[in-house]
């Protein structure tokens, strides 16, 4: 069996968002730990495009890629073929947030602000705004028809 590979692209401004996190590290921890802060955050962010990209290869949803660009992490994929899992792969970005909340909890010093700084993360998330997974899980809700969500089996040509 051969292993799942989900290509990874950092956009020409996709740069900005580990500056970002860094920048956001410096005004929580300061300078000394402005570094592993910052990953620490970097890492929330991808461990959330994680959470929709595992979702996606368990209900055997084509993702296409994942990234970094100005406006965020994200992930390409396809629309899953049914309202019940496209809801669950939408959902799956902000849970794994939620579920990092709880760890982030017991790091000694900064660990209060992670926590917060996924909570917010996963909350922002579910709202329905444009390209946001709340939107999309709103979508997929309301309008049964909407692109992608089949209501039978897809074609060879629709996946």
């Amino acid at each position: 069996m051969t292993p799942l590979k989900v290509p990874f692209r950092i956009h020409s401004n996709g740069w900005l968002i580990p500056v970002f996190c860094a920048v956001t590290a410096f005004r929580i921890a300061g300078l000394t730990l402005a570094l592993p802060i910052g990953a620490l955050l970097l890492a929330s962010l991808l461990l959330h495009e994680a959470g929709h990209i595992l979702a996606a290869l368990y209900f055997r949803v084509p993702v296409r890629e994942f990234g970094l660009a100005f406006a965020g992490a994200y992930t390409r994929r396809a629309y899953a073929t049914r309202r019940r899992h496209e809801i669950l792969i939408a959902a799956a970005g902000p849970a794994m947030n939620l579920l990092l909340v709880i760890p982030f909890l017991f790091l000694p010093q900064y660990g209060a602000q992670l926590a917060l700084c996924n909570l917010l993360l996963g909350i922002i998330n579910l709202l329905p705004i444009p390209s946001s997974d709340g939107l999309r899980i709103l979508k997929a809700i309301w309008y049964p028809t909407a692109p992608g969500i089949m209501t039978a089996a897809p074609t060879p040509t629709q996946v």
